[in-house]
């Protein structure tokens, strides 16, 4: 498995359908991060991307399920102000097709009972956590 090729289609599809995750310098720089590289001072809102692992297919023991967890971080005032962006996240990934770098078409499912808030100390935000699964015996 390609997890580089996996991580840049994935963060190009959040970088191009979820508005707001991008800073005002000039181009403006998408802020989704890969897991644990985020500066404390990242102007939020922003995304964490991190892959947590993989898991034999509950349908077919040849297949395999690659988890994917993404973190959106606001502020620390209102979580309902990242209600959005949570929301456009699971519109950007939950069952689009979309081609990797080298060419596989993945499709990831959320899975609805993984949308969790939560608090960040080290940020001082709120935080929503959304988990997907990928279907490697699926790829094309």
């Amino acid at each position: 498995m390609d997890y580089a090729d996996i991580r840049e289609a994935i963060y190009d599809q959040l970088c191009t359908n979820v508005t707001g995750i991008h800073d005002s310098s000039s181009p403006p720089v998408c802020k989704v991060f890969w897991g644990w590289t985020a500066p404390a001072d990242t102007e939020k809102p922003f995304i964490v991307l991190t892959i947590t692992g993989t898991l034999p297919s509950l349908n077919t023991p040849l297949g395999m399920f690659i988890q994917i967890d993404v973190d959106v971080f606001g502020g620390e005032g209102n979580i309902l102000d990242i209600d959005p962006v949570a929301d456009e996240v699971i519109s950007a990934l939950h069952n689009q097709s979309f081609t990797t770098p080298t060419g596989k078409v993945i499709r990831p499912e959320f899975r609805r009972d993984t949308r969790v808030d939560s608090w960040s100390e080290e940020f001082r935000a709120n935080v929503i956590h959304m988990r997907f699964m990928i279907p490697t015996d699926l790829w094309t």
